[in-house]
């Protein structure tokens, strides 16, 4: 077990080592890398990192608050299913009614592994696989942004 503050001061160096690794990225030139997270364009979708204690994940959230929306969204990503297997080259993980642990209901796509992120020992494995899956989203993501983004514009 960790001291809050010992948590926290993991927690934070965990976010700067990840960074610190993203400088090596091509087209990065030493700057760390500034994810695409919640800035995708598209109402209510978020690109996301989620640490924890026993599981570590990059997804793609729905989590628009109107249900029918999110779940309309969800549809029409599920149409680009082969986009974003194709470039992660192996099957996610698709879920569409998917609770987080203060009750919200979001849609998620999704790729886990076990980890956890508090043990600085693990990270020579966790930061590999939380870059290369990320950079794997954002591309998936970039394709099929638009077409995710018709529906909202009222087209």
């Amino acid at each position: 077990m960790f001291s809050k503050d010992e948590e926290k001061e993991l927690k934070l160096e965990f976010w700067k080592k990840l960074g610190n690794r993203t400088r090596r990225l091509p087209g990065q030139r030493g700057r760390v890398k500034v994810w695409v997270g919640e800035k995708t364009g598209v109402k209510g979708v978020d690109l996301r990192f989620e640490v924890g204690r026993k599981l570590i994940i990059v997804a793609l959230e729905i989590n628009h608050k109107n249900e029918q929306k999110r779940l309309n969204l969800y549809e029409k990503l599920e149409a680009t299913k082969r986009i974003f297997e194709n470039a992660f080259g192996e099957p996610l993980i698709w879920d569409f009614a998917c609770e987080k642990k203060y009750g919200e209901e979001v849609c998620r796509v999704y790729v886990q592994m076990e980890g956890d992120y508090l043990v600085s020992e693990q990270w020579p494995q966790i930061f590999p696989f939380m870059i290369e899956k990320m950079v794997k989203m954002e591309k998936a993501f970039a394709e099929v942004q638009d077409f995710l983004k018709y529906d909202e514009l009222g087209q």
